[in-house]
């Protein structure tokens, strides 16, 4: 049966659940949708139907506040239970976002996804304080978009988690999986360096290296855990330099997606 023909019957048959991320974007909304917000304030009324709040903001000293109508039944249950698996397979916290659309999933609805991409801005503001992470920094980016393409199916409307193609760089440098890996390890000025020189690589030239294991194994570059005071992520709090690290992940990431689509392999 033709996709679009299955989308209709679904938005027909049952409940449309709109989530909605924190991030820039356009937005559609239909009269009949539900909506879902994330660590906004809770206005109940016909549209407004939950909001789910990370435990930081809710003040609470461990999981999250759910108010308002859920999908179904035992939906606070379900939540914890993908919260802990997605850690699991992460390596750190999921964010509220990809934790809702795998969970809302596991229900009878249809799921619209705007203002979010699994895949926010590394970038840090110049006058950021060195000694505190953006809290894009706690999540593994790349980690859940490799989670997030085994979610998406008739059900689930995500136009924003299409990747576009990334600027043109460099042919002239082989970028080599092994050296990334082992940027923890160099000392800080060679490190740099080489973040400056490998995120100025064409994606071409990294789709010819990478596959989904090489991808996998550079993922922790990219976050740190709330879990410990010490990392050896230390660009993580570069303000210099983190311009750099988030053009690499937005490369490896597309470079995840062109893969995934190729292969049709959902990891």
């Amino acid at each position: 049966m033709n996709k679009n023909f299955e989308r209709i019957e679904w938005e027909v048959s049952v409940d449309v659940w709109h989530v909605i991320g924190n991030g820039p974007g356009e937005l559609d909304l239909s009269h009949n949708e539900k909506i879902v917000r994330f660590n906004q304030p809770f206005i109940e009324n016909e549209r407004m139907c939950l909001t789910i709040t990370n435990s930081k903001v809710a003040g609470l000293k461990k999981g999250m506040l759910i108010q308002g109508t859920p999908p179904g039944v035992c939906f606070t249950e379900r939540l914890a239970m993908n919260n802990r698996e997605l850690e699991a397979h992460l390596g750190c916290k999921p964010s509220l976002g990809l934790l809702t659309i795998k969970t809302m999933l596991e229900y009878d609805v249809s799921v619209k996804v705007h203002r979010m991409a699994l895949l926010p801005s590394l970038i840090r503001p110049q006058e950021y304080s060195e000694r505190k992470a953006l809290p894009a920094a706690y999540h593994n980016w790349l980690g859940e978009r490799r989670l997030a393409q085994s979610l998406l199916d008739v059900r689930l409307i995500w136009p924003e988690f299409v990747l576009r193609e990334p600027d043109k760089g460099s042919t002239d440098v082989v970028p080599d999986f092994s050296v990334l890996r082992e940027l923890p390890n160099l000392p800080r000025d060679e490190a740099g360096k080489l973040w400056e020189k490998f995120s100025n690589v064409h994606y071409h030239v990294w789709l010819e290296q990478a596959d989904h294991e090489k991808l996998k194994s550079v993922e922790s570059l990219f976050y740190i855990s709330r879990d410990s005071d010490v990392t050896l992520n230390w660009w993580m709090y570069d303000n210099q330099l983190s311009f750099i690290v988030s053009r690499l992940q937005k490369t490896l990431a597309f470079v995840q997606q062109v893969i995934c689509l190729q292969s049709g392999v959902k990891v």
